[in-house]
């Protein structure tokens, strides 16, 4: 059973771009500690960065077992 939702921390600075870098996404510092929730169509985990955007965390594989960004670890 999948959680709803799951707690991560940031291993690293970075900032998310749009494809023709002319808009920032997201920006999430390292450290950061996060609450990331699973959207259950797509099986994806999504937080919120401090201006309230939207980044993607990571998803659940065909096995059901999350795989994480890079830059995050589960705490």
């Amino acid at each position: 059973m999948e959680k709803k939702q799951i707690k991560v921390r940031a291993i690293e600075s970075f900032e998310v771009y749009s494809f023709n870098d002319s808009e920032l996404l997201g920006k999430i510092d390292e450290g950061e500690e996060l609450i990331a929730d699973l959207h259950e169509e797509t099986e994806e985990y999504f937080t919120n960065d401090k201006e309230g955007r939207e980044v993607y965390v990571g998803e659940l594989d065909s096995s059901g077992q999350l795989q994480l960004e890079d830059c995050f670890v589960l705490i």
